[in-house]
């Protein structure tokens, strides 16, 4: 195997610690993976505390032959990250996180019409077209399950950066992890501005 640069794999550890330490995600809430090269990923262990998470706990996982190497058991989100490398060729990275003002706005304004345009992230902020890009939903199908896994990762191979799944998190990929992560800070950021300008507004 052909190892990915361990920089890659800390800059993953890297960005788990901080999705957790900016609240996107709860202690052992959230994954993440990186491409290491056409046959495997580091993907995050599942139930481990991210905010102390270590490179060698990482799980490299055989996306062709369904090998697993590591001490701990992977993500049970591993199928939405498999599939979407397969399905996205430029995708280097994959993060899954929970970021709360988002789900809230996702279900406040389920219903477009009621909020004036297509989605509430639809603001004219830069970061939704320089950080966030395309954003889309899914269907809330059950956590770990091949539904939501052929959901996400159709969803995001048609031209989403980041898919939000109502109730549960987003998914995002990236030609990098700090791309990856760019785009669920952007968005949280979007809804924070959505929160405070609806509140001024009152």
């Amino acid at each position: 195997m052909n190892s990915s640069p361990r920089s890659e794999l800390e800059k993953l550890v890297w960005a788990m610690r901080e999705l957790f330490l900016l609240g996107l995600i709860n202690t052992r809430g959230g994954n993440g993976s990186v491409l290491l090269d056409d046959k495997h990923i580091a993907i995050t262990p599942s139930g481990l505390a991210k905010q102390w998470l270590r490179v060698e706990d990482l799980v490299i996982y055989n996306i062709e032959t369904g090998e697993v190497k590591g001490s701990f058991k992977p993500s049970i989100e591993m199928n939405a990250h498999v599939r979407t490398y397969l399905k996205i060729r430029e995708a280097r990275a994959v993060l899954h996180a929970h970021p709360p003002l988002t789900l809230a706005l996702t279900d406040r304004f389920k219903d477009a019409k009621k909020w004036g345009r297509d989605a509430w992230w639809e603001t004219g902020l830069i970061e939704v077209e320089y950080n966030v890009g395309k954003v889309d939903i899914a269907e809330p199908y059950e956590p770990g399950s091949i539904e939501l896994a052929e959901e996400v990762s159709n969803k995001l191979a048609s031209g989403a950066r980041i898919v939000i799944v109502p109730k549960h998190g987003v998914f995002s990929w990236g030609r990098s992890v700090e791309e990856a992560m760019d785009a669920i800070v952007a968005l949280e950021l979007v809804a924070r501005y959505v929160f405070a300008s609806t509140l001024l507004l009152k």
